[in-house]
């Protein structure tokens, strides 16, 4: 992985990949027959939140995009709070994506050639992402929140990417339908609604998985090309 914004140090990329490395069954904190009291509750707490920092979206896909990134952050410090790694909640960037946090937070000068080329590259594969898997959005708003998802779900599969060239593994990974979503999304499409079957993964979320051990659950991030 390359070095951001003209010489912030490697680990601050690695970490905010590492904090969306979580297997999709450690996201399953909430049961599911408490998963519509957990998404209300969600809701209010998205609307509060609104109204403490003063946050308002143009557009209604956006805000649903902005809702998705709220509700992964705080399943995300709900678990970091319960492993005693951090006693923080929820600040006024709890619906904003590690990448937009990268470039406008901790980029304080301009951005590297390297980091500028790697933007350009990312934003043509979004294009090609999208006509390959036939994915529109309702606004613009949105389709720039789900590019940034799909922007940090891309350096994720550029570090297994790196890992698996390490230890020499021949294997390739790459982004499949699932690039633009959160870890919540993705629990929430690919684990069955009924309860005696929620160890299960669905049909398409088993074709989008591959075969490896170690990275099968994390079939957001990869396909084997």
């Amino acid at each position: 992985m390359t070095t951001d914004c003209g010489g912030a140090p490697r680990t601050v990329a690695l970490a905010a990949a590492a904090a969306l490395l979580v297997s999709l069954p450690l996201l399953l904190l909430v049961s599911l027959p408490d998963a519509d009291t957990y998404e209300q509750e969600t809701r209010r707490m998205f609307v509060e939140w609104k109204a403490k920092y003063r946050k308002t979206y143009t557009y209604a896909g956006e805000e649903e995009c902005r809702y998705a990134v709220f509700k992964e952050t705080r399943r995300r410090v709900a678990r970091d709070r319960a492993a005693g790694v951090t006693s923080s909640g929820l600040n006024g960037f709890s619906a904003t994506t590690i990448e937009e946090f990268s470039r406008g937070y901790l980029c304080l000068g301009d951005r590297t050639r390297e980091e500028e080329s790697y933007e350009q590259e990312t934003r043509r594969m979004f294009v090609g992402w999208k006509a390959k898997y036939g994915e529109t959005y309702r606004d613009a708003g949105e389709e720039e929140c789900r590019y940034y998802l799909f922007k940090a779900n891309r350096r994720v599969v550029v570090e297994l990417n790196a890992a698996a060239a390490a230890a020499g593994r021949n294997v390739v990974y790459g982004l499949n339908q699932f690039g633009d979503l959160t870890n919540v999304e993705v629990q929430q499409r690919c684990y069955p609604e009924m309860e005696e079957d929620r160890d299960q993964l669905s049909a398409r979320c088993q074709a989008a998985a591959s075969s490896d051990p170690i990275y099968s659950r994390l079939i957001r991030y990869q396909g084997i090309l």
